[in-house]
């Protein structure tokens, strides 16, 4: 049994296995008799921030009545009391020295309890609002976090009069939603179009690792390891993929932190891609996003600035 903690939009999901024989059959029949409890993959909240605990039965179900793949506590149960009880069960068993990408960090339990706190805040969060009589109300449209000079940049795009030279493209997602691409490439992969099948993270092709602060600075040192460049500052040589892309950053209430990109579209809106899920173009309360200044960003609160690719950006 499979789990994984549907959580980051631009690092990878927390995900361990479950081999314990015992273990495995009292989760497997706990499961089994709460089938209110278990909603399909993705038939809940797909945006960005928590979308739930998925299970997955790596040698089959086990149990008659189980699916190869469920979720929990994304908002697509029957029950999500039950749900959200499951969930945090499932999350408990995180290994204390699971590592970021799935490996083990002996002695090291840091990264473990974080996810486990941010997860189990998450879940409660969730029963809350399913439980209270509905979801919450959208956002109000407000003045711009960004940084003075991305706005002034932001408005040029918009009159179309950028200081650089662009290579946007319309709005088609049907590539990067297809089913064998989607669960696989992450908002960065997809905010600078180079397809990978990981959860591509900036600077790791050339041997930078982020720090866990996570700050937009730290991860703008990845982006001009991998070739992009700040929009304007200077521009990208004559080329194609000259793609417009924002970064952004944000945290869960504990601290424990994440990015995430916006790419931008001739048509004049932005559209992104968070984790494993289908790419699109409205923000977390529905709406085109005209300007990712202002949007709803849900987690990702902070506005970094303005980047530009180039067909030499090379990532993984």
């Amino acid at each position: 049994m499979r789990i994984t903690i549907d959580m980051f939009s631009g690092r990878p999901n927390p995900s361990w296995e479950i081999s314990d024989p015992g273990r495995l059959t009292e989760l497997q029949e706990r499961l089994a008799c709460s089938p209110e409890a278990c909603g399909e993959v993705g038939s809940g909240y797909t945006g960005l921030g928590f979308n739930g605990v998925r299970v997955e039965f790596t040698e089959g179900t086990g149990l008659t009545g189980l699916p190869p793949s469920l979720e929990l506590a994304g908002g697509g149960a029957k029950n999500p009391v039950a749900s959200a009880e499951l969930a945090q069960a499932l999350v408990e068993t995180i290994p204390r020295d699971l590592s970021e990408g799935g490996g083990i960090s002996v002695g090291d339990s840091h990264y473990a309890e974080n996810v486990l706190e941010a997860a189990q805040e998450e879940i409660r969060r969730n029963l809350r609002n399913q439980t209270s009589g509905g979801c919450s109300s959208p956002r109000a449209q407000r003045e711009s976090d960004a940084p003075e000079e991305m706005r002034q940049q932001l408005r040029a795009l918009a009159e179309r009069t950028p200081a650089c030279g662009i290579s946007s493209e319309p709005w088609s997602p049907s590539y990067w939603n297809h089913p064998n691409i989607a669960p696989y490439n992450n908002c960065y992969a997809y905010a600078v179009a180079i397809r990978t099948d990981t959860f591509a993270r900036p600077g790791l092709k050339h041997g930078y690792m982020i720090p866990q602060t996570m700050l937009g600075f730290q991860v703008a040192v990845g982006l001009y390891k991998d070739g992009l460049t700040m929009f304007g500052n200077p521009c990208q040589p004559p080329g194609n993929r000259r793609f417009v892309v924002c970064l952004c950053t944000g945290a869960y209430p504990n601290g424990f932190r994440d990015f995430h990109f916006y790419r931008y579209h001739v048509e004049g809106y932005w559209s992104h891609k968070h984790a494993g899920n289908w790419a699109r173009r409205t923000d977390e309360s529905g709406y085109v996003i005209r300007d990712p200044g202002v949007c709803d960003r849900g987690i990702y609160t902070e506005v970094y600035g303005l980047f530009q690719s180039h067909d030499s950006v090379t990532i993984r």
